[in-house]
């Protein structure tokens, strides 16, 4: 009996010890500077190479890692729980605070997968010039755009993977509409989260597969622009009603209630403390939303715990960050092109060898590949991206792996008889949503709703034509 006490304090120190190797610097108690994120296409070609400089940098310290092995020890309490907005609004500023160390000016951007939902093939986002499609054939390693050929040493030692849903194709993803009308018919802080997580945020990990459909899913770090966009999500849905700023409801994963003055798993703060995003601590904004209301609040509570004890600041394990934008960065790296949203993204060929794949630093974040910690050491410019409108666009010829027929325009418009529907977002299977802390029920439910809202997107498209 003894012999397993001691093996499971050895497993609980081990623990504690990994997040206290992993950079956490304290949130500020006053906003200084208050930053815009954007919708990551929109930046200009330098503003998003700046970005990219700074992420591979991240990596190359072996943060990537730590993020993902600390959503990984912390997910069955902050899924299927009223902690998913909170918790997920508070580890993104945890990375974005990171982001600032290494360039003070860096602002986390967002991806908004409502753009390209019919077909996510054709999202910029997705492409080489960005993140990078599917992974390769055989062990569907990344190895295209600017997380080419990314090693991980969390959970084992491998690459960074993606494994599309359907094999060559993610599948349909959510329209904005069917989002807006959650947010529309949805009063209940809670009732939003189930919709949302069972929903619109569900579909693209299931989509791209791979590292990206586990719990470890933050070593990539699409993970942070996936989620920016649910933050984003939530931040409209607040808009609707002053209250939203101040209050939430729900349970947590042990079925206690959820209040603005519970205290979040991990971090020790309050749930409150994160309600608005322009409040102390956060300090940024989204583009095209208003600037919350400005909120009174009492000091935020902060739980003295294992957890908290054990967070250091970076400053215990790297350098503080120079003055120099670009501290620790190459410029003669290589760089990924612009990006070109009428590029298609080029897939590897079955048969290519690429290059040994690119690893982190291994610190505590390997499982089995613990050989202690080895870390070394702006705002951005709105520019046209198209919206999501009800006609959402015509596929272009064979980029549509779903459509029914053929979607090619002739010279006088579109000819109804090759008039492609959109397909909505399949299923997610019930297995992958009860191993991952999803609601079942509550996905076949808006399962039903988005395929509502695409069948009236369909009927109005072909309304169009006829007209």
């Amino acid at each position: 009996m003894l012999k397993y006490i001691c093996i499971a304090l050895a497993v609980l120190i081990g623990d504690v010890v990994s997040k206290a190797a992993f950079p956490m610097p304290r949130l500020a108690q006053t906003c200084t500077h208050m930053v815009v994120r954007r919708d990551i296409v929109t930046l200009s070609a330098e503003e998003q190479q700046r970005f990219f400089r700074v992420v591979r940098e991240m990596h190359r310290r072996g943060w990537m890692d730590g993020f993902g092995s600390m959503h990984d020890h912390i997910s069955h309490q902050v899924h299927g729980s009223d902690h998913f907005f909170a918790w997920h609004r508070r580890f993104l500023r945890h990375f974005e605070t990171l982001m600032q160390e290494i360039d003070p000016h860096a602002v986390l951007p967002y991806w908004n997968w409502g753009s390209y939902w019919q077909n996510p093939l054709a999202d910029p986002v997705l492409s080489s010039a960005f993140f990078g499609g599917n992974g390769r054939p055989g062990d569907n390693c990344v190895v295209d755009g600017t997380e080419a050929r990314w090693g991980r040493n969390y959970p084992t030692k491998s690459c960074l993977t993606r494994k599309y849903r359907y094999g060559t194709g993610t599948g349909s993803f959510w329209p904005m509409r069917a989002v807006r009308d959650v947010m529309k018919t949805t009063k209940t802080h809670a009732q939003f989260r189930s919709r949302i997580e069972n929903g619109a945020h569900g579909i693209v990990h299931l989509g791209l597969g791979g590292d990206f459909e586990t719990m470890w899913a933050p070593v990539d770090v699409l993970f942070f622009l996936h989620h920016a966009m649910i933050d984003k999500v939530w931040a409209e849905w607040q808009t609707h009603d002053p209250l939203r700023f101040q209050n939430v409801d729900g349970t947590d994963s042990f079925r206690r209630p959820v209040t603005a003055d519970s205290i979040m798993p991990f971090y020790g703060e309050d749930v409150g403390s994160t309600l608005v995003t322009n409040g102390p601590g956060y300090c940024y904004t989204y583009d095209d939303l208003p600037a919350p209301p400005s909120v009174p609040r009492n000091k935020p509570k902060v739980m003295i715990s294992m957890n908290t004890l054990a967070n250091a600041t970076s400053e215990n394990f790297a350098e503080a960050p120079a003055q120099d934008d670009t501290r620790g960065l190459s410029e003669d790296a290589e760089q990924p092109a612009a990006a070109d949203p009428q590029a298609a993204d080029p897939q590897p060929a079955a048969d290519s060898q690429p290059a040994e794949e690119e690893q982190p630093a291994e610190g505590f974040f390997a499982r089995g590949h613990n050989s202690g910690p080895k870390f070394s050491d702006g705002s951005f410019a709105k520019a046209h991206r198209p919206n999501s409108q009800f006609a959402e666009g015509f596929y272009v010829k064979g980029r549509n792996p779903d459509a029914k027929f053929s979607d090619e325009p002739n010279d006088s418009g579109h000819d109804d008889a090759k008039f492609a529907d959109f397909v909505p977002p399949q299923p997610m299977d019930h297995d992958w949503l009860q191993q991952s802390h999803y609601d079942p029920a509550e996905a076949a439910r808006m399962q039903s709703l988005v395929s509502n809202v695409v069948a009236e997107i369909n009927a109005e498209r072909r309304q169009v034509v006829a007209n």
